[in-house]
């Protein structure tokens, strides 16, 4: 009978594995040394960007190409580059066996760029642009999880349910690193994070490896400010203007329609004047994205937006307080306090510092919020009070057929905010009955595994069954044969 509880046991423990323990994706392979380079008479641009690394780098002028080529066919390869200068009209063509175009494009202005290659090609040019092009490192990876620092992000899309105003490349995860793994990575909303001032190259890789370590896995927005040190006021005053920024991050929420933005602390987080500069401009620039009066160039590019929510790292009122201990099985069972740990090691130039991911109490826990700024409720939850209409996720009802006339649908104006330029409470009103979309996901998520577990029990239960069965039986068949060796011995005169 032991044996059996522990043949069960071992059954239940098996079936309910979470997904995330399942072996991941085998790592890409490099296929770089299968491709010859060819260059125009940069004699040393080879040795250059294939070695990895900030301090080496190939400076091509405008028009200049260089093209790797190939024997036999790479299914599913893909040409990876690293910039140490965001390309600006660089283009890559690639060519068949016979030399002909399979196809040209302009590649996007993103710090490492990802494209892949056809089956058909033989060979891939690059040309650099009118302003030349600056080559970091270059890699051809076949089928598999591509190695830092190339990611295939997803294009960020013009309906966030979220998006983290960071000031620097790392504030994200210190002051705003429970958001990403709970919410985005764990529970699925669609999110983004915007970087302000990003001055050093390497800060911007490390950004991305970051937020990818968090699960971000929707590219990542730079807004191109300068980082600038305090004790530095004349270059403050001349290239970090607060009406450059809030007019900067109304037209990101005008572009990206994030429903809730998230922020850092009105006081700096330890006092530092950009991270106050951001927080107040974060705050304002929501009513002021609503205002079709205001900056009538994106208006008539992008038309208005209304943020739902602004929530402040840190801010008193309205507080909401996010976990940061619930296991979360994308990361295996890690928590978020555990994802924003690791996230904060890809800040590699960032580790000689003090700094470090503090959760629940004190000045930097990073998972204590509360809204300075929304058009509803504030509610215990991040997403809580916001029509589920308005979510990326929202599919509308199919409408039951009907004979009767549509009636004919009249316009409805547009909530006033609750805030103002200023960070302004709201009042805590009594829940609402309406299940919000936070609550349905959870609820679907605890059904899901509630028929999962189900479903292991009745398989255990069916396993112990079938084995008691056989155990009995054969119980049965020991015992009659034992009661008739016994009666042959009690009747044999021997």
């Amino acid at each position: 009978m032991k044996r059996l509880l522990c043949i069960t046991l071992c059954l239940l423990i098996l079936l309910a594995a979470p997904r995330a323990a399942a072996a991941e994706d085998a790592q890409a392979e490099d296929l770089t040394a299968r491709c010859t380079f060819v260059s125009d008479g940069y004699g040393a641009a080879k040795e250059r960007i294939f070695r990895s690394g900030f301090k080496s780098y190939q400076q091509f002028n405008a028009g200049a190409t260089f093209s790797l080529s190939w024997d036999d066919g790479m299914p599913n390869a893909r040409l990876c580059l690293q910039w140490r200068k965001l390309p600006e009209g660089v283009t890559a063509t690639q060519y068949d066996a016979d030399g002909a175009v399979l196809v040209s494009e302009t590649l996007p202005a993103y710090p490492e760029t990802v494209t892949p290659l056809s089956e058909r090609a033989r060979k891939v040019e690059i040309t650099a642009g009118e302003d030349g092009m600056s080559v970091l490192y270059c890699r051809v990876y076949g089928e598999g999880t591509l190695p830092e620092p190339f990611h295939e992000w997803i294009e960020t899309p013009q309906s966030l349910d979220y998006l983290l105003i960071s000031t620097h490349p790392d504030d994200d995860v210190l002051f705003l690193g429970s958001i990403v793994p709970v919410y985005g990575a764990q529970q699925g909303y669609t999110g983004s994070i915007a970087y302000v001032t990003c001055s050093m190259r390497e800060r911007m890789t490390e950004a991305e490896n970051g937020a990818w370590e968090m699960g971000l896995r929707y590219r990542p927005l730079f807004m191109g400010f300068q980082d600038i040190a305090p004790d530095s006021p004349d270059e403050r005053k001349a290239k970090f203007k607060y009406e450059e920024l809030l007019l900067a991050t109304v037209r990101v929420y005008r572009t990206y329609h994030p429903l809730v933005v998230v922020a850092q602390d009105l006081n700096g987080e330890y006092g530092h004047w950009q991270h106050k500069l951001t927080s107040r401009a974060a705050v304002e620039a929501a009513s002021l994205a609503a205002d079709p009066s205001f900056d009538v160039e994106s208006v008539e590019q992008y038309g208005t937006w209304q943020v739902q929510k602004v929530l402040l790292h840190l801010y008193p009122d309205n507080p909401i307080t996010v976990d940061a201990h619930a296991p979360l099985s994308f990361f295996g069972g890690d928590d978020a306090f555990t994802v924003a740990k690791r996230a904060y090691k890809k800040h590699e130039t960032q580790q000689q510092y003090w700094f470090a991911v503090k959760r629940d109490d004190g000045q930097y826990a990073f998972n204590r919020f509360g809204m300075a700024y929304g058009v509803v409720e504030a509610g215990e939850d991040v997403f809580d009070n916001i029509d589920e209409s308005l979510f990326s996720f929202y599919v509308p009802p199919t409408p039951e057929p009907t004979d009767e006339p549509t009636p004919t649908p009249t316009a409805t104006p547009t909530p006033e905010p609750t805030g103002t330029q200023e960070p302004t409470a709201v009042p805590t009103s009594e829940p609402t009955a309406t299940m919000q979309p936070q609550q349905q996901r959870r609820n679907r998520a605890a059904w899901i595994e509630f028929g999962a577990l189900c479903a292991v029990g009745a398989a255990a239960a069916v396993v112990a069954v079938v084995a008691a069965v056989r155990l009995h039986g054969k119980r049965k068949d020991a015992a009659s044969e034992s009661a008739e060796e016994t009666k042959h011995g009690e009747s044999d005169p021997s």
